[in-house]
């Protein structure tokens, strides 16, 4: 037990790891068994973390899905059991169902590892009652809980996985979190670092430790928190080793593939980041993402997306004589209605393949 100026717990929350996710949109091996490397230094990072505190909380999905490879379990063991007297309490999310071949009733846990039933439960840590539930299944869009549990003389803290506010897995309504006076919800399953504080309880998401998307954008990590005489205090702590990021760069009146690679370059990047490039603007060129992605081969992982479009006079078009005034004159009037966007491409797709140039992939 920690106590140093009235603090009652202190406490490490984290979830959402999926371990040996295959990172299949990274494109090549090389770069998802990185990727997959550095999920695993992600989770010793928190380990050392965790040795000054006296909780270790993990809120569900440490793993991706039921296929679990034996390198990943023996890390498990070895991190959870280099922890000392830090107690390791798991609340098994969708991701990973506490079912009955789950890893979690196979694997050699060493002692100090605790993972809660599919009922909810409690455990008694430093001078603070922890109540848990896990995932039975991998779908649960009903409450795990129609009632939290009510706090008692001490502290509390519920862990578990699920959607606060929200309507699939595992659903948190806030009328019972008010009505339960539990100091800190730790829950899993969002992706991002969110706090929000309902009636008493501070309820926290530490997102993910690792993104694995471009869904998953930012810095990713994990809860430094305690619990006092004042009450509940969080701290995020970013521990990824890479970002996804997205970056929208405006090309507009650029005529070659060197400019836009400046252009790009100006937003500034991070070689060991993971970028989602969106070109936007009017220009003549036709970017090729394949040389301008090559030309952004320095970074860890860059994919360019090509929303720009070509400069239209629909006017000066409709005044000539041909084939081009008739494809405007039958094109133009849905420029400005519902599907612009799409007589847009029709009439850019069509003035292309006119004039001999190359027409850009849908």
């Amino acid at each position: 037990m920690i106590i140093k100026g009235g603090v009652t717990l202190k406490f490490i929350h984290c979830g959402d790891f999926h371990l040996d996710t295959a990172f299949s949109g990274l494109s090549d091996a090389k770069r998802a068994a990185i990727r997959q490397a550095e999920l695993r230094r992600s989770f010793l990072a928190v380990i050392e973390l965790a040795k000054d505190v006296d909780a270790l909380l993990i809120a569900g999905d440490l793993f991706d899905q039921d296929c679990v490879e034996p390198e990943t379990i023996r890390l498990l063991c070895d991190g959870f059991a280099s922890l000392g007297d830090t107690k390791v309490l798991i609340a098994a999310g969708n991701h990973d169902p506490l079912t009955e071949n789950s890893y979690y009733n196979l694997a050699a846990f060493p002692q100090q590892v605790h993972v809660f039933g599919t009922t909810v439960s409690h455990v008694t840590v430093a001078d603070c009652d922890v109540y848990g539930i896990s995932f039975g299944k991998a779908v649960c869009d009903e409450p795990l809980l129609e009632v939290l549990p009510k706090s008692g003389g001490r502290p509390s803290v519920m862990l578990m996985h699920g959607d606060l506010g929200g309507h699939a897995y595992n659903p948190v309504k806030r009328e019972a979190i008010m009505q339960s006076g539990i100091d800190y919800l730790a829950l899993g399953h969002v992706h991002s670092f969110m706090q929000e504080t309902v009636g008493k309880t501070l309820c926290a998401y530490p997102g993910c430790p690792e993104g694995r998307g471009f869904d998953e954008l930012g810095p990713k990590g994990v809860i430094c928190g305690e619990i006092t005489d004042g009450g509940v205090n969080i701290q995020f702590v970013p521990i990824c080793s890479r970002e996804y990021c997205e970056l929208s760069v405006d090309v507009s009146g650029l005529g070659t593939h060197e400019a836009m690679l400046a252009a790009i370059r100006a937003c500034g990047m991070d070689e060991k980041n993971l970028y989602k490039v969106i070109l936007t603007g009017e220009t003549e060129l036709v970017p090729d993402t394949a040389v301008l992605t090559e030309g952004l081969s320095d970074c860890f992982f860059a994919k360019i997306y090509d929303k720009t479009v070509r400069p239209l006079d629909v006017d000066a078009m409709m005044a000539e004589q041909g084939i081009r005034s008739m494809l405007a004159g039958k094109l133009a009037p849905g420029l400005s209605g519902e599907e612009a966007a799409l007589h847009r491409k029709a009439l850019e797709y069509g003035l292309s393949a006119l004039e001999g140039r190359r027409v850009k992939a849908l």
